[in-house]
């Protein structure tokens, strides 16, 4: 094996690493949002940590049968509200994206490895999306908006299924007496 391929099998792994990290980062930040009153925030979490489970899965199928020595650092911060959360979300996505990310996928080009390469470029516009998101959920708790839109919207509660037209979410859903916070903007994208 060439060097340039044991240092993309040396990135592969600490991706491999930093993903499974963030399956369990959000995870946590997921209950966080369920005790701040967020259930979407918590659904999206739960929905990234789970499609980043697949992301490792492939990841790791490139590392079988490879041996790499490898350190990986981190800084951890304490778990915030949801706000800092989600800010710090967008960070490690994006930092991520045109980092390591972008590293692996040049070296990977590189080494003649083009699968891996195309993987890990899907992977990264993947992130990029995912900051998108954790910035556009931000914005709604930094503005208000999470429960209150300026022109009437169809919000969706998410336990019973209970749908309202107005410009706020109900304080408490006549459906299944679930509060707000199981109110979401009802997305009809089918």
């Amino acid at each position: 094996m060439s060097t340039t391929e044991q240092n993309v099998i040396s990135l592969l792994v600490n991706v491999w690493y930093l993903e499974t990290a963030r399956i369990r980062l959000y995870e946590i930040y997921a209950k966080q949002a369920v005790k701040d009153g967020y259930q979407q925030v918590a659904a999206l979490f739960l929905e990234v940590a789970e499609q980043k489970r697949s992301h490792t899965k492939t990841i790791y199928r490139f590392l079988e049968e490879s041996s790499s020595e490898t350190t990986i650092s981190t800084k951890t911060m304490s778990f915030e509200q949801t706000l800092k959360n989600l800010e710090h979300a967008v960070s490690l996505e994006d930092t991520e994206s045109e980092g390591v990310y972008a590293t692996l996928e040049a070296q990977a080009w590189d080494a003649g490895l083009k699968k891996i390469s195309t993987k890990i470029k899907l992977f990264r516009r993947i992130k990029l999306f995912y900051a998108k998101r954790f910035n556009a959920l931000a914005e709604n708790i930094k503005n208000n908006r999470v429960f209150e839109r300026d022109e009437p919207v169809k919000w969706i509660c998410r336990k019973c299924g209970f749908i309202y037209e107005g410009e706020k979410a109900l304080k408490n859903c006549p459906g299944c007496e679930h509060p707000q916070a199981y109110f979401e903007i009802l997305a009809e994208n089918y």
